[in-house]
């Protein structure tokens, strides 16, 4: 189960959109129109064949129509603020910085500082189902495994008596001991 959190700073039309219907229905409107202009009619002159009603359904439609109805609107993507949201959702859920950052592809600096507010609320990394933020999908997506970080007795007398360059691969987690044990068994 993942936890879920508002969308905090959608920029423009988004933000009304999101007070208005809610966040699924913020993030759909924006992948659907996002970066272009939409003319949204009066609610009276809103027909079932309209994008709008196609994109988001008739009763959101409606709802939008009947408070921003009778202007042409500039639509932003939202992706900043959505990408930024996803990251303190999985942070909430487990998940530490530099998995979330290659995850969504943000630097861990901006990850660092988007969630450094934020606990998470559970201690074992849980899967999470976000949003993209570029067509609206929603994805699952599970936690990388935990690294080994402790390595046994024999194990270091093992690491030991290897060549630097593989040495350095095992720190680097580009292999693992076992790989370069399964590697000495091959040689033999």
């Amino acid at each position: 189960m993942s936890l879920r959190l508002p969308i905090r700073n959608l920029p423009g039309v988004l933000a009304d959109v999101q007070r208005l219907c809610g966040d699924d229905a913020a993030v759909r409107f924006a992948a659907h129109f996002g970066d272009r202009t939409l003319h949204i009619p009066q609610l009276s002159r809103l027909r079932d064949d309209h994008p709008l009603v196609m994109a988001l359904g008739r009763r959101a439609a409606r709802l939008i129509a009947s408070q921003l109805g009778g202007n042409e609107y500039r639509v932003p993507t939202g992706r900043w603020s959505m990408s930024h949201h996803n990251a303190r959702v999985l942070r909430l859920n487990g998940w530490q910085p530099r998995p979330i950052a290659r995850a969504l592809a943000l630097h861990k600096g901006t990850v660092d500082r988007l969630t450094a507010d934020l606990q998470p609320a559970v201690s074992d990394p849980q899967p999470v189902t976000l949003t993209c933020p570029c067509c609206g999908r929603a994805y699952k997506l599970t936690p990388p495994p935990e690294q080994k970080e402790m390595v046994a007795e024999d194990d270091t007398s093992f690491l030991s008596a290897q060549p630097p360059l593989l040495r350095a691969a095992v720190a680097a987690g580009d292999l693992t001991i076992d790989d370069l044990r399964r590697l000495e068994t091959r040689r033999t």
